[in-house]
């Protein structure tokens, strides 16, 4: 079951690049455990919200810490569920879906490498919780968040 969890985890890791608004942003999968996600992008002109201050647009944080914390959530489940199929597992990760997105922004977008960690910090049997955080190349605090994900998983015990 080891290997099908590795498995698993890199097939998620393949979604980064699978979706079309992860590649316009840019999005880069920096590392990817079942407790830690952590993503990468470079400013690009299009992601800057307020144009005299060339900062990130707000909704391209939002977007980015929502994308960190559901991959957390998805390899949280894939490590928490062994005994599930991999066809199984493909449609619990498959049915995840965001139901509460806290942002909270500390400082301007500002800068030219950001990197947004996430952390699972609690898995139940169908919601998990994620804690967020985006950071600039020089490690200044930009945005942090919590959100919660629902995952479809039939036979839970």
């Amino acid at each position: 079951m080891q290997n099908q969890h590795a498995l698993m985890v890199e097939k998620l890791a393949n979604i980064v690049t699978a979706i079309p608004f992860n590649r316009l942003l840019g999005l880069k999968l920096n590392h990817i455990s079942a407790e830690h996600i952590e993503l990468r992008f470079a400013m690009q002109q299009e992601l800057i919200g307020n144009f005299l201050q060339g900062i990130l647009h707000g909704g391209v944080i939002s977007s980015v810490l929502d994308m960190a914390g559901g991959l957390a959530a998805m390899s949280g489940a894939i490590k928490k569920h062994p005994h599930h199929t991999e066809e199984e597992l493909v449609e619990i990760v498959g049915k995840c879906s965001t139901i509460d997105l806290q942002i909270n922004y500390l400082r301007p977008g500002r800068g030219e490498l950001f990197s947004a960690k996430a952390w699972l910090i609690k898995q139940g049997k169908q919601l998990s919780f994620c804690r967020m955080e985006l950071s600039n190349e020089e490690n200044t605090l930009i945005a942090m968040g919590t959100a919660t994900y629902l995952l479809k998983i039939k036979n839970s015990f």
